[in-house]
């Protein structure tokens, strides 16, 4: 039974990873106060909490991660 349960767990937590979207995007604005990114094309996402994104600012290239449930922001990167 335990071993079913984690098998479970498992199966779970991978179709949960499935659902996120990631591309690269030219950042328009950063507003800290609304927890929210503009990105060149007009799209402006929220930034889900406890991501870290101090470090972004206005005319940097990101990499960015949305969840497809919520289609917030769970990562976001300056591009390299």
């Amino acid at each position: 039974m335990r071993k079913a349960l984690i098998a479970l767990a498992a199966a779970l937590a991978a179709v949960v990873s499935v659902h996120a979207e990631e591309f690269q995007a030219v950042v328009e604005a950063v507003d800290f106060d609304a927890q929210a990114v503009t990105f060149d094309d007009g799209e402006t996402l929220i930034v889900s909490e406890g991501v870290d994104y101090s470090s972004i600012a206005e005319g940097d290239t990101v990499n960015v991660i949305t969840d497809d449930s919520t289609g917030e922001i769970t990562e976001i990167m300056i591009a390299e």
